[in-house]
């Protein structure tokens, strides 16, 4: 464990510390502790207080994630998997892509406090403050060959969905093809990536950002409706806690999407799906689709009822990574 990382430890039950007690604790000068406090403020973008006589208290507590408590809360149902925990990394999937190639055990979660370069879909920047949310990827080794790999995202957001309804989450729904959205606001963002052979074996890493505690100065900085679970509930979960049994709603989703494909998973995306039957304005490319979204097909696709189209064959579809979808203006949804 890092310096900085133990002397964050020591501040974050929001309470002062003095810097004579912290240098104590960490074996440094009083010196050494302000220079590292600074560090803190810099790099993470904390906000710590020092106050003479008192000495130095974050403005708010954080609940760290550690790699210790989620894997005794995931260790009955993944045992094969493997932790880390980041403070600051440039991004969990770029860095288990990088792991891809050459590390035997394709069974891995990565968590980071905050995400220096964290992006989304089409490369727009996923903005990532210190300690609030939850930022996580987790590779996974498809070992039999899978026909159609692009209904993937649907089913991991149809585990979140779920599991974010079950504590109490109840208006969470599913934009195609992977957005969690709240009334029409989004809460959380899905990216995955694949590496190996197209005849298999090969890894899937998935990559999921959750909002939860979103801080003000950051809010500005999002350039889409946004939202965070603070602002709607309370799931009466701590972030670890949530990280864990994300953990085992996502692995068990992939497992049985290894399985059956998007077949079983299919019905329920419906099922949640925030634009069925509304009219939808689709970009692609240089051209705008107008029509009414009819939900997806056993692909994954999106289908598409343009004006004039009657029979469920002539829907149009339209795959993921290539579409904005957009509800159009006046459409009530």
């Amino acid at each position: 464990m890092s310096l900085q990382h133990s002397l964050l430890e020591r501040l974050i039950d929001g309470h002062f510390h003095s810097g004579e007690q912290l240098a104590s604790h960490l074996g440094v000068t009083r010196a050494a502790v302000w220079k590292h406090i600074k560090a803190l403020q810099s790099d993470y973008g904390l906000d710590i207080h020092a106050v003479t006589g008192k000495g130095y208290r974050l403005s708010q507590s954080i609940e760290l994630l550690n790699r210790e408590t989620i894997r005794q809360l995931i260790e009955k149902q993944i045992p094969e998997m493997e932790i880390e925990t980041f403070l600051s990394i440039s991004s969990t999937n770029r860095y288990l892509m990088k792991l891809a190639a050459t590390d035997e055990n394709q069974c891995k979660a990565v968590f980071a406090e905050q995400q220096t370069s964290g992006r989304g879909r089409h490369g727009r920047q996923w903005i990532s403050p210190f300690g609030g949310n939850l930022y996580f990827s987790i590779l996974y080794q498809f070992n039999t060959i899978a026909n159609d790999m692009t209904g993937l995202s649907l089913a991991v957001g149809v585990a979140i969905v779920e599991l974010l309804r079950k504590k109490g989450v109840e208006s969470a729904k599913l934009k195609w093809p992977n957005d969690i959205l709240i009334n029409g606001r989004k809460l959380c963002g899905i990216l995955l990536e694949m590496h190996g052979e197209s005849h298999g074996p090969y890894v899937i890493v998935i990559g999921v950002g959750l909002n939860i505690n979103m801080p003000d100065n950051e809010a500005a900085k999002i350039d889409q409706p946004w939202t965070a679970l603070n602002q709607v509930c309370d799931i009466g979960l701590s972030r670890n806690e949530l990280a864990a049994e994300l953990l085992i709603s996502i692995m068990s989703a992939l497992k049985e999407f290894e399985l059956n494909g998007l077949e079983t998973f299919r019905e329920r995306w419906l099922q949640w799906d925030c634009y069925m039957d509304s009219e939808v304005s689709l970009q692609l490319g240089d051209r705008e689709i107008t029509g009414i979204a009819r939900g997806i097909d056993q692909q994954g696709a999106l289908l598409i009822e343009q004006s004039g189209q009657k029979a469920a064959n002539q829907l149009q579809r339209f795959y993921s990574g290539e579409i904005k979808l957009r509800p159009v203006k006046g459409s009530g949804k």
